[in-house]
């Protein structure tokens, strides 16, 4: 081999070396920022968290997280051929039930969401949608959760109250 030849393949290795740096160094980076991100944008306590059905604006319920109490603000407008009640509230498993409006074989499907006053957390334990993202996205203590196509999110508020008077 050439000379010549010899101290080309040296600077296309170095520049070889150099990008693969450079790409570690970037998803380094990125993975860094994204884990901040995840880790102290929702840092804070959240106070409450509300549970919106549908388009409305209105929550259908909302957790006080600071009173241990849940407030149903109104009932869910349900289908004949239903017997319950939608939300139904379970205080002894700590669980909201919703009704979904996703169908499996014309049969509306039902979102179980459980609450932890102490951890101040919710997570969607039930749904049926196509991929099941929803539940599977875990607990949450101030992330939103959206579920579709069972038109429920779950959004969290945090106030400044420190005390109940």
């Amino acid at each position: 081999m050439k000379k010549e030849d010899k101290t080309m393949q040296a600077s296309d290795n170095i520049r070889n070396k150099r990008d693969w740096l450079m790409v570690v160094l970037l998803f380094v980076i990125l993975g860094g920022a994204f884990l901040a991100f995840r880790m102290l944008a929702f840092t804070e306590d959240a106070t409450r968290a509300h549970v919106f059905y549908g388009t409305s604006s209105e929550p259908i319920v909302t957790i006080d997280f600071i009173k241990g109490d849940i407030i149903t603000h109104y009932r869910q407008p349900v289908p004949e051929g239903y017997d319950d009640i939608y939300p139904l509230i379970d205080s002894q498993a700590q669980t909201i039930t919703l009704l979904g409006d996703f169908t499996v074989g014309g049969t509306r499907q039902r979102v179980v969401i459980r609450y932890d006053f102490v951890r101040r957390s919710v997570q969607v334990i039930e749904e049926q949608s196509p991929n099941n993202i929803c539940s599977r996205e875990g607990e949450s203590s101030g992330w939103p959760l959206i579920c579709l196509p069972n038109r429920v999110r779950i959004e969290f508020e945090s106030t400044d109250e420190d005390f109940i008077v």
